[in-house]
């Protein structure tokens, strides 16, 4: 598993007091029911402020192929005309995106024809990419206690269910805590906004006493409305958008604003 850092304000003079993640996962551009203005709303807010930065979670593009279950005729867009549309819809915040990961409608090209267009989404905005997922370190703001930078850690994956039902979706997320042990958790691929912190117990064996550690866990929604293949299969409509994570820079502390 990689780990990679990303320093937010090494270079700044004024340090944030608090940085917010909005993570994209799941937009499906391509797809005839992709919700482009909700996007391109969610681009722009990132866009608005120094402190705020976004990750992406695979499944940007839809990739639909004569082997997907997704219909290529109905599809809006080539494969090769939705990473174009990507690149320029990113271009402007290219330089606040944390890190990116493959979504399992992006593998079916991958997979069939060795061409990783995540990849290459993620090689035209210079960002750090790892298909499977990563630990991403987050270094910004100054610590009340020694004025050192606050450091976060957040594992990223476009995760995978079969479950249709909320708690089966919530479960499979809350085991991403027995795979590896970070502050935060953040995957897509359901199409549902979930978020729930639980804490555990670790021991701190430098300074030999047991210590409580939060642990927040996002699952994030879609830019797809509800009709075709999803009403074909019976699914319940996506969870439009994303959630914002807040994390604070004086004193350890993580929010999820709807």
């Amino acid at each position: 598993m990689e780990l990679h850092e990303c320093h937010l304000d090494k270079d700044k003079e004024d340090k944030f007091d608090y940085i917010e993640i909005r993570p994209i996962s799941d937009a499906h551009i391509g797809d005839p029911y992709f919700k482009d203005d909700l996007l391109q709303n969610d681009i722009d807010w990132i866009k608005e402020k120094d402190n705020r930065f976004t990750l992406l979670g695979g499944d940007i593009l839809n990739t639909a192929t004569t082997h997907s279950v997704s219909d290529t005729y109905e599809n809006t867009m080539t494969p090769h005309q939705e990473l174009k549309y990507a690149r320029e819809l990113f271009k402007p915040i290219k330089d606040k995106v944390l890190c990116s990961v493959q979504g399992n409608h992006e593998a079916r090209i991958s997979r069939n024809d060795g061409v990783d267009l995540a990849e290459e989404l993620a090689i035209s905005l210079d960002t750090f990419y790892k298909k499977e997922g990563l630990t991403l370190k987050v270094k910004f703001g100054k610590r009340k206690s020694n004025q050192k930078p606050q450091v976060y850690t957040i594992y990223v994956s476009h995760g995978f269910t079969g479950s249709r039902l909320v708690g089966g979706k919530a479960n499979r997320l809350a085991k991403l805590q027995k795979i590896v042990t970070t502050d935060c958790y953040i995957i897509g691929h359901s199409h549902q906004k979930i978020s729930f912190s639980q804490s555990i117990f670790y021991p701190d064996l430098r300074n030999n006493k047991m210590t409580q550690k939060k642990q927040t866990f996002i699952n994030i929604g879609a830019y797809l409305e509800w009709d075709g293949y999803a009403q074909e299969k019976a699914y319940t409509p996506s969870d439009l958008g994303t959630v914002t994570l807040r994390l604070y820079g004086g004193k350890k502390k993580t929010e999820v604003i709807s």
